[in-house]
């Protein structure tokens, strides 16, 4: 195993040496989250996980049709260091600069974030009190600016410019950034701050080799999703609306489960969105999702 610490710049960015390489996931143990993490496995990566509980958030779930093969693949990365878990607040900036240090210090070089920690409040905007709004903008757009910024730092530290721009920075917005959404005015707003965030950044990065990059999907079947519906699958409302007529939010279409083949604007069935953009999303422009695999393309980008 190569010494990383001891790597120079151009040491630590191998052209293809996958096994070599580190992705940083926040918000692991969700349902998004958990769907990532096994997926960046499957694909040769090193994987960074952060959540909240302090011990293995996965240790102790019980498998379902939809999460087994998820939680072997976590299971068998665990098991051969190719996946470290951390527990992390993406509210306190000390301890994200904290896990991100030790992560540099102990794993591969950093080649990609996916900003995948969320939280969602829900009520009228009367309804709404001030803890409520700080919790969200806190989370969901104050979080990925903290660990945006702690993992550039790092990447920058580890090798200040790639040409190939095979570097990414990723968080996973929401159609809602956009699209108008009943009841749901603070996450909104957080998750409209989170997006053009990371779209500047990405006017910043792009001199280090680092892009920066958005993803919106729409309702997706997570817990977060199914808790604010009180257990019920509630998409059907969510697209034709209520008794009242009005529309709670406009998903893509129907309802999606993490990793599932249900299509989501812009991605077909199956499809794999990449952190490897359009060439004009590192300029800060956000861009419809290459639809090939995590991968590298050699400097190229997908049309």
């Amino acid at each position: 195993m190569p010494d990383y610490n001891e790597m120079t710049p151009s040491d630590a960015l191998p052209a293809r040496a996958l096994d070599f390489e580190t992705v940083v996931v926040t918000g692991a143990a969700g349902g998004m989250g958990t769907a990532l993490v096994a997926d960046l496995l499957t694909r040769g990566y090193a994987v960074a996980a952060l959540d909240l509980p302090e011990g293995n958030p996965w240790q102790e779930l019980a498998p379902t049709e939809q999460t087994a093969e998820a939680l072997a693949v976590i299971g068998r990365g665990a098991a051969t260091g190719r996946l470290s878990y951390r527990g992390c607040s993406v509210f306190d900036g000390a301890e994200v600069a904290r896990a991100l240090d030790e992560i540099a210090a102990s794993m591969p070089p950093l080649v990609g974030l996916v900003n995948a920690a969320g939280t969602l409040e829900t009520g009228t905007v009367l309804e709404t009190d001030e803890a409520q709004w700080q919790r969200v903008m806190a989370v969901n757009a104050t979080g990925v600016f903290r660990v945006s910024r702690e993992t550039l730092r790092v990447m920058v530290a580890q090798c200040d410019h790639d040409p190939a721009n095979r570097r990414s920075l990723v968080t996973i917005s929401s159609n809602s950034s956009v699209v108008p959404r009943a009841h749901m005015a603070a996450y909104a707003a957080s998750k409209a701050a989170a997006t053009h965030f990371t779209t500047s950044l990405g006017l910043e990065s792009a001199r280090y080799g680092v892009l920066a990059n958005v993803v919106a999907p729409g309702t997706t079947m997570t817990a977060m999703v199914m808790g604010m519906w009180g257990g019920e699958d509630r998409s059907a409302h969510m697209v034709g609306g209520g008794a009242g007529g009005l529309q709670d939010g406009h998903p893509a279409g129907a309802g999606r489960a993490p990793g599932g083949r249900k299509r989501c604007r812009g991605v077909p069935a199956g499809g794999v969105i990449t952190a490897h953009d359009h060439a004009g999303a590192h300029r800060g422009r956000r861009r419809r999702p290459a639809l090939t695999p995590w991968a590298h393309h050699n400097g190229r980008h997908a049309p």
